[in-house]
């Protein structure tokens, strides 16, 4: 397995717990493609990401081409459909369900790191992301990824529809790929490409040991 340095809380944290017997309103804002085929929608052990940036040119020259054709809007309720990880995308929900039902984990989290009090610590409860404060991971009409609530700030459009691919890689509907972009001295997290200060990334899911 390999080793990795872990997001840290702070990088993304923005409250009552989120109990997943309880059915939101928020749950139905999801993206508008399913998640890709074989990926894991819930994982009740904690693991926590890590950054891994993409270096291959054609890949980033693809997501540089099909990032150039997306407007950015406060008033889009869709993430991007574009999905750069070699599994094709699901078309039943039924295929995803068999994959949580006794998942290999080793197929999913194949990098792991020790856990500190400073990591990001997440579980998965069917495609819905939570940290260990019971904030919901979301995304923002800025297109900003965070965690707050619940419920999510008023502001949010996708609430759900979370997974991890058969890539070890952390997805949002169809697409594991998302967008680190400088603000200031530090750097927020993105679906979407907001310019020149920002580097395409997967975010890879880590097993806690």
């Amino acid at each position: 397995m390999q080793l990795a340095s872990l997001l840290p809380l702070a990088a993304l944290a923005v409250a009552a717990e989120y109990n997943p017997n309880i059915h939101s309103s928020w749950e139905t804002l999801t993206p508008n493609a399913p998640p890709p085929s074989g990926a894991l929608t819930v994982l009740t052990s904690s693991f926590g990401i890590a950054v891994s940036k993409i270096t291959d040119e054609a890949e980033l020259s693809s997501i540089s081409a099909y990032e150039s054709t997306v407007t950015l809007s406060s008033e889009e309720a869709s993430s991007t459909e574009f999905s750069s990880s070699s599994e094709e995308p699901s078309s039943s929900s039924s295929e995803v369900a068999e994959a949580t039902e006794s998942p290999d984990l080793s197929k999913y989290l194949t990098v792991v790191s020790a856990k500190s009090d400073a990591a990001l610590s997440l579980t998965l409860n069917d495609t819905v992301l939570v940290d260990s404060a019971g904030r919901i991971g979301s995304i923002v009409a800025n297109r900003q990824f965070q965690f707050d609530g619940p419920p999510p700030q008023a502001g949010a459009i996708i609430a759900a529809g979370w997974s991890i691919t058969q890539n070890g890689t952390l997805a949002l509907g169809e697409s594991d790929v998302f967008f680190q972009c400088l603000s200031g001295n530090f750097y927020n997290l993105y679906d979407q490409s907001l310019g020149e200060h920002c580097n395409a990334i997967r975010l890879q899911a880590v097993e806690f040991v």
